[in-house]
């Protein structure tokens, strides 16, 4: 299959500027497509995605975070640019993802209950694919503030069923980086309205670039 190329986002939380560092990027490099692994916006309209969808040329696969609205999904997949609950094909290369968060204290917009996450997740999972997500799988990428992991178990399992050349992800800021098992590639660009983003090569190795523009 093609080597490809990806711009990978997470977590704009409805910043004009990571909107313009990210739409930037796009236009200065070769990239096959932008991924985006959710909250576009906090709890705000979908004024924002569309605005979000309208600034690039390349191809965009997404899935909405726990912050966003869930007419979030309706909008993705008007632009054919959902991958939640979904799979979607690139020069061969299958991607598949499931959005939202796992429910908390903080009453966000879009949380899913793990086994429903779980279950929907593996309904759409094909064999080494790429796989996005918003929740990391559990110990990939996932301590927060506090410490602690805070990643889906249900997210783990289907990698570990499905074994993803590469898995993307996002949610927590504080856990940005790439974390290797023996057939995955774990990856969390940072946030995006922090100016995280990543640059990810997909081909015989899955090779990891780690941006930041201030």
């Amino acid at each position: 299959m093609k080597e490809l190329r990806l711009l990978v986002c997470s977590d704009i939380h409805g910043s004009e500027k990571a909107l313009q560092t990210l739409s930037e990027a796009a236009r200065s490099d070769d990239y096959d497509a932008v991924v985006t692994c959710g909250d576009f916006t906090t709890m705000g309209s979908t004024d924002f995605v569309r605005k979000f969808l309208a600034s690039f040329d390349t191809r965009i696969l997404a899935v909405p975070g726990n912050c966003d609205v869930p007419d979030t999904v309706s909008v993705l997949e008007g632009a054919n640019a959902s991958v939640h609950n979904a799979m979607a094909d690139i020069e061969g290369w299958k991607f598949f993802g499931f959005g939202g968060g796992l429910p908390g204290n903080s009453g966000m917009p879009f949380e899913i209950e793990e086994d429903i996450m779980e279950r929907s997740l593996r309904a759409v999972a094909v064999k080494e694919g790429i796989m996005v997500t918003h929740t990391p799988a559990y110990g990939m990428n996932d301590h927060g503030r506090f410490g602690g992991h805070t990643g889906s178990k249900g997210i783990l399992r289907v990698a570990q069923e499905f074994v993803p050349v590469l898995a993307i992800s996002g949610h927590i800021h504080e856990a940005r980086g790439k974390v290797l098992t023996k057939d995955t590639t774990f990856v969390n660009p940072g946030a995006a309205r922090n100016g995280c983003y990543a640059s990810i090569v997909v081909g015989e190795t899955v090779e990891v670039e780690f941006h930041d523009r201030k």
